[in-house]
């Protein structure tokens, strides 16, 4: 009996629309079922390779190339999906690669029936899950300063992590920064791409026409931009690959018409967002990457010692403090969650995280963006007595009343997962109810270790805290004078190699007039000049 086959395009259809919003690239949440997929669609293919062997080994080496990363996944996979390389190659092949694979069967032998999407309940990254995970490389490229043939080499800061990328990886890699306009970042990983396939020994079989196809349009792309050079070489190597493709290049009478003026339309270079081209966001980078320090006028005594906090109780038990800054008060409490309570914590986030959102207006719609990325939950303290325990904690150590707190936040960022600089604290009175204030403090919850990035960063304070399991790092958001305190901008480092979890809780300023009392005299002056971007 024959299947329907438009009954199993519509199913296929529906499964992948419905797989779209799972925003894979934002965190590490959900990963584990990308591997899960492919796992099953390599033992298909695998099955059925036995029988045409002399005729797929090409294929076969493909395939066992995958399996080399496999077995580096299965010998530990966190370590694996916490590499930006690991994830975005397993993006491309889910998405592309395996397609690609699939049609080659099938134009090789009608007897062959590998139809990846026979495989009912199988997770795919879209196409949004493949971008999102380009823009974490550049993004990690950008903010670390890391050397592109380091990156396509699996080399993060020196530290080798995994395999390398292959010419074809790079060149996917470049393309899809081209097609999201970012065309600086396409020439590296382009030029990147043809170093490694002039390097490649032995000589490497003809690509499918497919991918010569986007080679061709690419360097034509280029062309109409004006980068002749990268144009050139890449037309070149099209052409050494299949010398056929003569025909369809005429770059020198192009390059006549343009240099007598004739009109072609010439692409121009999407431009960053603005906030990304100042000089506070530059030195933010400088922050992350460890290459300032506090000037000389905040250069004030800051001690690591014991306290009592606001409860009797820590006399027995005193909580270890770091102080980070004295004026703003940013500080840090060590060894605050166990790590049995962290995992507990974690398991009743995972099935209900979603993507982070951000909120610009007052009464708008939340919405995804790059200024964000990373996937969270919303938790109310009444959940498990872990949840009140921190609360208490918190108590304890700062003196602050809990009655208005927001629900707990946790959050995860994956791989390239960042916060850009941002205040805590809302501007608009009408984000927050009258009767609750605005959020006086910040208590983020380390819930993991970062092996390297994820910091979070006070560019405005010229330091940058280390997530490290267990410990809560506390700042006030606002003066004494309930004036908002500029200076308290902080961001996300992106994680460069990792996972990163965290639980944050918001204090509002109702109900702290004995906690925190308002000083004699108005203190907000020394903030007021950090409310400009330059």
């Amino acid at each position: 009996m024959r299947v329907n086959m438009g009954l199993l395009a519509l199913l296929v259809l529906a499964s992948l629309i419905c797989g779209q919003a799972t925003d894979y690239f934002s965190s590490i949440t959900g990963l584990e079922q990308l591997l899960h997929t492919e796992h099953t669609l390599m033992k298909d293919l695998s099955s059925q390779l036995s029988a045409t062997r002399n005729a797929l080994k090409q294929l076969e080496r493909e395939l066992s190339s995958i399996k080399v990363e496999h077995a580096l996944a299965a010998r530990g996979l966190e370590n694996y999906l916490t590499n930006p390389v690991n994830i975005y190659r397993l993006m491309k092949r889910l998405h592309t690669d395996w397609q690609q694979m699939e049609n080659r069967v099938q134009q090789m032998s009608a007897q062959l029936r590998f139809n990846i999407t026979q495989h009912y309940g199988l997770n795919f990254p879209s196409q949004e899950d493949v971008e999102g995970a380009a823009l974490a490389l550049v993004r990690l490229q950008s903010t670390y300063k890391l050397d592109v043939a380091q990156v396509a080499a699996g080399i993060l800061n020196g530290i080798k992590y995994g395999t390398d990328m292959s010419w074809q990886d790079c060149f996917v890699l470049g393309q899809q920064l081209f097609e999201m306009e970012d065309y600086n970042n396409t020439k590296v990983w382009l030029r990147e791409s043809m170093e490694r396939l002039r390097r490649h020994q032995p000589q490497p079989s003809a690509p499918e026409p497919a991918l010569l196809n986007n080679m061709e349009m690419v360097a034509q792309s280029l062309f109409r931009m004006g980068d002749f050079d990268t144009a050139y070489e890449l037309s070149q190597r099209v052409l050494e690959l299949d010398p056929s493709r003569i025909r369809n290049w005429h770059l020198g009478d192009k390059a006549a018409k343009l240099t007598h003026g004739e009109s072609e339309d010439v692409a121009q270079p999407r431009q960053p967002d603005a906030y990304r081209l100042t000089e506070e966001f530059a030195h933010y980078e400088k922050v992350c990457r460890g290459e300032v320090g506090a000037s000389a006028a905040q250069q004030r005594p800051l001690r690591c010692r014991y306290t009592r906090g606001e409860h009797a109780y820590r006399l027995l038990a005193p909580l270890k403090l770091e102080e980070h800054s004295l004026d703003p008060l940013v500080v840090t409490f060590h060894d605050m969650l166990s790590q049995h309570r962290i995992a507990e914590l974690r398991e009743m986030a995972v099935p209900h995280m979603q993507r982070s959102t951000v909120n610009p207006l007052p009464g708008g719609q939340r919405r995804k963006s790059a200024f964000r990325v990373s996937k969270n939950a919303w938790l109310p303290y009444s959940t498990h007595p872990t949840m009140g325990r921190m609360l208490r904690d918190v108590s304890d150590a700062t003196g602050l009343d809990m009655t208005f707190c927001e629900q707990l936040q946790v959050a995860n960022y994956g791989v390239g997962g960042h916060y850009e600089p941002h205040w805590d604290f809302f501007r608009d009175s009408r984000h927050y109810p009258a009767a609750e204030g605005n959020r006086i403090a910040t208590a983020i919850f380390y819930l993991s270790d970062v092996e390297q990035g994820g910091a979070t960063a006070f560019p405005f304070l010229n330091f940058a805290v280390r997530p490290q399991l267990g410990n809560i790092l506390f700042w006030y958001n606002l003066h004494r004078s309930s004036d908002m305190d500029f200076r308290t901008k902080h961001a996300g480092c992106p994680v460069l190699k990792g996972s990163k979890w965290i639980a944050n809780i918001w204090i509002h300023e109702a109900t702290q007039t004995f906690a925190r009392p308002c000083d004699v005299f108005r203190d907000n002056g020394v903030s007021l000049g950090y409310d400009i971007i330059k």
